[in-house]
């Protein structure tokens, strides 16, 4: 408040002024009765003063007090992770042991009788020749006995073999493992084994389907998949001649609910009967693709799961009139990105497929690069091919456009023979899978193969071999790389580890039987710059199929936790 000179408040009332032209008697009077007043004027501004300075030390105090709540409130909040609607509350990390590795081998392939549309699926008898048989093996932690391991029957829970355990102590150093090979299996089975101490079991398995004669005849492998709750599946086809069953199984106790959302090449689908399929513990069911989008060349499958984890691969043949046009089980492909590379592309001769593909019903034989886009926007896609001596070059230069919602084709007939690596580079997201065939005339039949794009290598990544001729591909798209490789024996003795230097830009080729006699599996682990891997299979002169290699060894890990209500 703004005072004059008298001392009083602005807008208050003036002293009265004593005047000039009277006496002194009335001077005296007037100057006391003055004095007086400015007396009691000051006393009062004095007093006002007084009061004000209180309010002033009240309201600094209240303050005071009012920061020191608040700061307890937030360190309350922070402590206790109580918060206001207003406020980010930061969510506690919670350690998280290693868990049971689990890995799903499917059903294997069957031919569709009777019911060929629905859930349902009903089969006809497998030929004379078909054989399925699981391969396994578990490896333990350096001077430590493998641990116990069972490799059961889905549906009854069934114990078919006992892999790993034993008794006494290894060397110091020694990695003993536990092997079976070629057991045969005729329905849905399951690779089960606890944790090796801080880490989870390295282990792993693989199905093998042959068959020389009927209409199934061809290769097919695929490693057994740890279930999850949302997989993706590329490069299916539902058109005249070609059947595709999409098999669910699940492994757990708890009953999966699963939704199917479908892509075909002009655009997605929706079929009826893809939502609210019921999955129970224990349970496959056989999901036939074409009474949801029939006459597809092309078709991706997104599997999500609520409820028990799933695991999905598509059991996808071929008839060509009477002819045999290869069985594949095509398996997962990595989840969508904006980078994907498939390993394993393995072409024949340009000019037999040319020839091949000109006679009635062949067209499917020309190799193809299969790119779903899943979201709401078109993809420009950049594809650049690796061979063995780097870089090759592809017709049109490889750039095109995906548009969204579908599944788009870009032929890969231009390439000459030999294995391939894809790196895949695009603006949105995609999922992709090079679909491709083995074998040049009509009159024996062709098999086909399916090759999804898989991720990074990192350590102890385990490829149990399949019970056909393989090799592994390798490749480092971005830069030099290094991969150690050591073979597991028959016997369960692991073998001396080689070290192989992967140039950048380029595929390599191994052969198992190189890294030592008998191998059973092979223990891969990659340094340096992004290493992508894969196992090819021949069979005869038509019989191929390609595996992802499987996820490495992984420990415990931090997750966050948060508390609601």
């Amino acid at each position: 408040m703004s005072r004059d000179k008298t001392g009083s408040a602005a807008g208050e009332p003036q002293p009265a002024a004593a005047d000039e032209g009277s006496g002194t008697g009335a001077g005296d009077s007037a100057a006391g009765t003055g004095t007086d007043r400015r007396a009691k004027t000051r006393r009062a501004e004095a007093g006002r003063a007084e009061a004000g300075r209180g309010r002033t030390a009240g309201r600094w105090a209240g303050g005071i007090l009012l920061l020191a709540c608040t700061g307890a409130l937030a360190a309350g909040t922070a402590v206790a992770g109580v918060g206001t609607s207003g406020g980010a509350v930061e969510v506690p990390f919670a350690e998280v042991p290693a868990g049971p590795l689990t890995g799903v081998c499917p059903e294997p392939p069957r031919l569709l009788s009777g019911n060929v549309a629905g859930t349902d699926a009903e089969f006809s008898p497998e030929s004379k020749s078909a054989r399925s048989v699981v391969s396994a093996v578990v490896l333990a932690a350096a001077g430590n006995l493998p641990p116990a391991a069972e490799l059961s029957s889905v549906p009854d829970g069934a114990v078919l073999k006992t892999v790993g355990g034993g008794t006494g102590a290894p060397l110091a150093g020694d990695r003993p493992a536990g092997v079976v090979r070629d057991q045969p299996v005729s329905a849905a089975s399951l690779l089960s084994a606890e944790p090796d101490g801080e880490l989870q079991v390295t282990a792993g398995a693989a199905l093998t389907y042959t068959a020389a004669d009927g209409d199934l005849a061809g290769l097919t492998a695929t490693a057994c998949q740890a279930p999850a709750n949302d997989l993706w599946l590329v490069g299916a086809r539902t058109n005249v001649g070609a059947s595709a069953v999409l098999q669910l199984t699940n492994p757990s106790s708890t009953p999966a609910d699963v939704d199917l959302e479908l892509y075909g090449a002009s655009g997605p689908v929706d079929g009826p009967g893809s939502r609210g399929i019921a999955v129970a513990p224990g349970e496959t069911r056989s999901v036939v693709l074409a009474g949801l989008a029939a006459n597809q060349e092309s078709l991706a499958v997104r599997v999500r799961s609520s409820g028990g984890p799933v695991a999905a691969v598509i059991s996808q043949n071929q008839l060509r009139g009477l002819t045999p046009g290869g069985v594949e089980l095509i398996q997962p492909t990595a989840a969508p990105g904006p980078a994907q590379v498939v390993t394993g592309v393995s072409i024949q001769d340009p000019e037999a497929t040319r020839r091949l593909a000109k006679e009635d019903g062949y067209a499917s034989v020309t190799p193809s690069l299969q790119v779903a886009v899943p979201g709401a926007s078109d993809a420009v896609v950049n594809v650049r091919v690796f061979g063995a001596d780097g870089e090759v070059p592809l017709e049109g230069g490889g750039s095109y456009n995906a548009a969204a919602g579908t599944v788009t084709r870009l032929p890969l007939d231009t390439l000459p023979g030999g294995t391939y690596t894809l790196d895949i580079s695009s603006d949105v997201a995609v999922a992709a899978s090079a679909v491709f065939s083995r074998g040049s005339d009509a009159k024996v039949g062709t098999d086909l193969a399916v090759a999804p794009a898989g991720e990074r290598l990192g350590s102890e990544h385990l490829a149990v071999l399949p019970s056909a001729d393989t090799t592994l591909s390798f490749a480092a798209p971005g830069g030099a790389a290094e991969i150690r490789l050591a073979a597991v024996s028959a016997d369960g003795v692991l073998l001396e580890e080689r070290t192989v230097q992967l140039n950048a830009g380029s595929s390599i080729s191994v052969r198992p039987g190189d890294l030592g006699a008998s191998a059973a599996a092979v223990l891969v682990s990659a340094t340096g710059a992004p290493v992508y891997g894969a196992q090819v299979l021949t069979a005869g002169d038509t019989g191929i199929s390609v595996m992802v290699l499987p996820r490495g060894t992984v420990g415990g890990s931090r997750v966050q936790v948060g508390v609601g209500y």
